[in-house]
């Protein structure tokens, strides 16, 4: 192999991808490399954990045509050390040189035949999506992915593909967050209805990838799915089973809303979450005609209390919610105001807008 020059910033731009997946400790140390493959001048490399692959590739001023795996965390500290714009890469037997002005670095290499075969998606379809609008669906559903280990199906996002919508939904059984956008136009024929969950890892790693791309192409396949970002690929295993119907638990629209101040309201809850225990996580919400008033008791540490004006002629209600939940939500909306839908002290508080719709739990109070 002939001396090799990379750009060392494109090169460890590649490598912090791909970091993300690596497995430091493993039983099979092939899962801590990367593959990197030889095209022409083009070189790619690949990291997997056998769940989430991810390869991108950069292109290079000399041919490389060998194939060979290599610490994918000692590569990319080696190259955070060095200083100069590029760097030269030789393999010799089973090491590869890595020199940078009067510094060199000698590192074992794996034999590329060890890696594992990457994914080969059966039964799949393709659809283009806008990477905006994919960017701001996850952003809106990521915060109510259910993290323990009791519902499997519900660490993950549901993805539904019909008629040229694309909805994404999610729920840890306290919360539910479900929205809707149109794909964009000249999609290939959808056909069935397409629905899949998609593991909470591969989804946040997605949306670290998704920059400067205008779309991106989806292929779904009959158990992996295939993001194809342009110089990136990603490929995840799904989830197996069925999400439950939450269709079901969206109640129909209510005729008692208020309508607050975002920021305010967001402002209010997060200093009411200051005072929060795991004894005591409820904050208290007192509806009254144009005024919400925000408190919080918790014995040990003290009280807060705050009135927000607001639009609203229904009846007076109070209601307890994990702050957490309310806050989250308001977090990620860019409207100046808000509406939610009210049903009673023990039923859910919900939030429409656009095509998305909340729904939160409310809790007892201590």
């Amino acid at each position: 192999m002939n001396n090799i020059k990379v750009e060392r910033k494109k090169l460890i731009e590649v490598l912090q991808k791909l970091n993300i997946v690596s497995l430091g400790k493993t039983t099979f140390p092939v899962l801590s490399t990367v593959l990197i493959k030889g095209e022409g001048k083009k070189i790619k490399f690949t990291s997997t954990n056998l769940e989430l692959t991810i390869t991108s590739q950069i292109e290079t001023s000399s041919e490389l045509n060998q194939s060979f795996c290599v610490s994918l965390v000692k590569f990319l500290s080696i190259l955070k050390e060095f200083t100069s714009e590029t760097i030269d890469l030789r393999l010799e037997k089973n090491f590869l040189w890595i020199t940078c002005e009067n510094c060199e670095f000698k590192l074992n290499i794996i034999s590329a035949e060890e890696f594992p075969s990457l994914p080969v998606l059966k039964d799949k379809q393709t659809i283009r999506l806008i990477t905006e609008i994919l960017k701001e669906m996850i952003n809106l559903t990521h915060f109510s992915v259910f993290t323990g280990e009791a519902n499997y199906v519900l660490t993950g996002f549901l993805w539904e593909v019909e008629a040229n919508i694309l909805k994404i939904t999610t729920s840890d059984t306290k919360r539910l967050a479900t929205v809707e956008r149109p794909l964009p136009p000249q999609q290939p024929e959808i056909g069935v209805k397409k629905h899949f969950i998609v593991p909470q890892r591969a989804v946040m790693e997605l949306s670290k990838l998704l920059k400067d791309q205008d779309e991106i192409k989806l292929t779904i396949g009959s158990n992996q799915v295939y993001f194809d970002l342009g110089d990136t690929q990603l490929i995840t295993q799904l989830i197996e089973g069925e999400f439950p119907d939450y269709q079901k638990v969206i109640p129909p629209e209510s005729e008692n809303k208020f309508k607050i101040n975002r920021e305010k309201f967001l402002n209010s809850l997060k200093r009411a979450n200051l005072l929060t225990t795991p004894e005591y996580q409820g904050v208290k919400l007192e509806l009254k005609k144009n005024k919400l008033i925000v408190s919080k008791t918790t014995p040990q540490l003290g009280e807060y209390k705050e009135d927000i004006d607001i639009e609203f002629k229904g009846k007076e209600l109070t209601l307890g919610f994990n702050p957490q939940y309310l806050i989250d939500i308001l977090k990620v909306l860019e409207e100046d105001e808000v509406i939610f839908e009210v049903y009673g002290s023990e039923k859910p508080l919900v939030l429409r807008n656009k095509g998305f719709i909340y729904l939160a739990l409310p809790m007892r109070l201590s």
